[in-house]
């Protein structure tokens, strides 16, 4: 079963946008959090899609539309990308792309809004965030990476969705609620 895992890209480590790449490198967080929710992926039949950060729907060519996948998971935590029409547009793409119709999405915890607040990076990796500023519905902060002896900063601004504007974003790219995985992790199927 193929996989397709539509993510952020990273300012350090990843390799540029725009092109599909195998294997999990860079993913490893997301296919962990999904193996924890009971969603394992075949690590040799995962491509992944990098995004960047700052243009995310601009850097789609219509030929990847062509491609199926059996699978499509949009984790980083795109959907709560500020803008409603990005949002949609990103969860259109993921439905556009899963050929069974099955799409696995990441989204911010729906109580941050109450519970957001720095978090230390751990060395080796592991992602951190400081600055963390509550302007309901909206979080912002800097995610902190550290890899290699590098600090890479990357400041983010996401909007938290109640279980209610998930189902509505969902409900306006053809989308709809199979059932909840976890905290942070959704099943969808074509409407």
């Amino acid at each position: 079963m193929t996989t397709l895992l539509i993510r952020r890209r990273r300012p350090l480590g990843d390799p540029a946008a725009r092109r599909f790449h195998d294997g999990i490198a860079g993913a490893v967080r997301i296919v962990q959090s999904l193996a924890e929710a009971g969603i394992v992926l075949d690590h040799g039949r995962i491509r992944q899609l990098l995004l960047e950060p700052d243009a995310l729907l601009a850097k789609l060519d219509a030929d990847m539309l062509d491609e199926a996948f059996d699978r499509v998971v949009l984790g980083s935590h795109l959907v709560n990308v500020p803008e409603l029409d990005l949002r949609v547009g990103l969860l259109e793409l993921a439905r556009s792309l899963a050929a069974r119709e099955t799409v696995f999405i990441e989204h911010h915890p729906i109580d941050w809004l109450e519970t957001a607040a720095d978090v230390p990076a751990t060395p080796g990796g592991a992602v951190g965030m400081v600055a963390v500023r509550v302007d309901p519905p909206f979080v912002s902060a800097v995610s902190v990476l550290g890899i290699g002896g590098r600090v890479v900063r990357q400041p983010f601004r996401a909007r938290v969705l109640s279980d209610r504007e998930l189902d509505e974003a969902l409900a306006a790219a053809g989308l709809r609620r199979s059932r909840r995985l976890n905290s942070t992790w959704l099943e969808a199927s074509v409407a």
